[in-house]
């Protein structure tokens, strides 16, 4: 795995943990398909996300083309905050999501341990960096090339987002699949969970019998990572006071 792989993070980030909240669904299709799905861009819902690949470009016989790669990417957001009321309330609507824990190096050797060819071409993980304003976003992105031999020009092109969206603190891994033969809107990444994940952690308003019944069959589905539920609006220990 060559350096370039990882985009805008530094060695000592590779190891330090990034986070994803699911749907309760979702984690146990995750466990017990044992699959992450990455998705192509247009699913994501910011309108600028993977702009510079949809756009047009001028040929050297003057004609209009675009990539054929703007339809072949595919991404998942992953963020370097542990948690936040946001979060749990954005990701968790009905108070029951389920958080994962891994690091950017697990997550990339996941990924390229999926694809069969030049994996070093096609995987990728990296920092989001986030523009001050949109003149400064076209800025950004008119810099990167897209027809880098390592494949880093395409990656990069998912790595920038407006200022407006810096709370989110991403990390994206992103698969950059081949041109022109990615009709599927999802690219399954088959996981190893027990080796993957470092922890879960429910939404702290889980209610507390569903929390066990989850835990057990989280067991059942062979799966030993460590259980854990936020403490995030807990009280902190003997608090108390005094009216005078």
């Amino acid at each position: 795995m060559n350096s370039s792989n990882y985009i805008g993070l530094t060695e000592a980030e590779l190891d330090q943990p990034i986070y994803r909240i699911f749907s309760l669904e979702r984690f146990f299709q995750v466990l017990d398909k044992k699959q992450l799905a990455l998705v192509k861009p247009h699913l994501w819902d910011d309108p600028f996300e993977n702009v510079l690949l949809k756009s047009q470009f001028k040929t050297a016989s003057n004609e209009t083309a675009i990539f054929e790669a703007h339809d072949s990417v595919y991404g998942q957001c992953w963020t370097r905050h542990a948690e936040t009321d946001a979060m749990w309330r954005i990701y968790s609507q009905h108070k029951n999501g389920v958080r994962l824990k891994t690091t950017p190096r697990k997550l990339l050797a996941t990924l390229q341990a999926n694809i069969h060819e030049h994996p070093e071409l096609c995987g990728f993980i990296g920092k989001v960096a986030y523009a001050a304003n949109e003149n400064q976003l076209k800025e950004q992105l008119q810099q990167i090339n897209l027809t880098a031999t390592d494949g880093t020009g395409i990656a990069q092109s998912l790595l920038y987002k407006r200022k407006e969206f810096e709370h989110e603190q991403e990390i994206r891994l992103i698969y950059s699949g081949p041109d022109g033969k990615c009709p599927n809107n999802i690219f399954n990444c088959s996981i190893k969970p027990n080796t993957l994940f470092d922890s879960i952690m429910f939404d702290p308003r889980i209610d507390e019998s569903l929390r066990k019944a989850c835990t057990a069959a989280i067991q059942n589905l062979g799966c030993n990572v460590k259980v854990e539920i936020s403490n995030l609006y807990d009280l902190p220990n003997g608090f108390s006071f005094h009216l005078n």
